[in-house]
């Protein structure tokens, strides 16, 4: 047996339990109307899921909304990564300057000295945290405040929809915005 054919046995037995109710309301007490229309509710819900509509409205309402915040957070998330990941790199590459093979300054066993380095970038930008929060930049602090304890709820890791990597990318772009 299929789910469809299980939900539409029970849509047709709440229907059939609906008009049993309201005759029974009508000839024997008014209490058991009140009792129907529970049945009736559950009645409509159940032919809704089974005629495939509910699906077909879930489907429509959640291609109108976009994608939700988790995949985005997760597309935010790879896009700092690789952002972090071409800094690295870029870092790592001296341009055919300063290696071993040229003789440059390097240390024992190859290694270049840490005062060479460039100094670190600062990381996400004001206009990447607003558009990690889903602010507009115009958006005062009360807003930045109120929307980020919203998100956090969310996507706390201790929470059923606990986003780890997104949490942190969360409070990054808060740390960055609340000053």
């Amino acid at each position: 047996m299929t789910n469809r054919t299980i939900i539409v046995g029970m849509a047709a037995t709440f229907i059939g339990l609906t008009a049993l109710l309201l005759v029974a309301g009508i000839v024997v007490s008014p209490v058991l109307l009140a009792v129907a229309v529970p049945f009736g509710v559950v009645s409509y819900f159940l032919w809704y899921h089974a005629s495939g509509k509910l699906r077909e409205r879930v489907r429509h309402e959640a291609t109108r909304a976009g994608p939700t915040e988790r995949e985005q957070a997760r597309r935010r998330a790879r896009t700092a990564e690789h952002r972090r990941s071409a800094r690295r790199t870029a870092g790592a590459t001296d341009g055919g300057f300063g290696g071993a093979a040229a003789g440059g300054p390097r240390g024992a066993g190859g290694r270049r000295d840490p005062r060479d380095r460039a100094p670190p970038t600062g990381g996400m930008t004001e206009r990447d945290a607003y558009e990690t929060l889903g602010l507009d930049q115009t958006a005062d602090q009360e807003a930045i405040r109120e929307t980020y304890r919203e998100r956090a709820k969310r996507l706390h890791p201790d929470g059923e929809d606990g986003d780890e990597e997104a949490f942190k990318e969360l409070n990054e772009a808060y740390e960055v915005l609340k000053s």
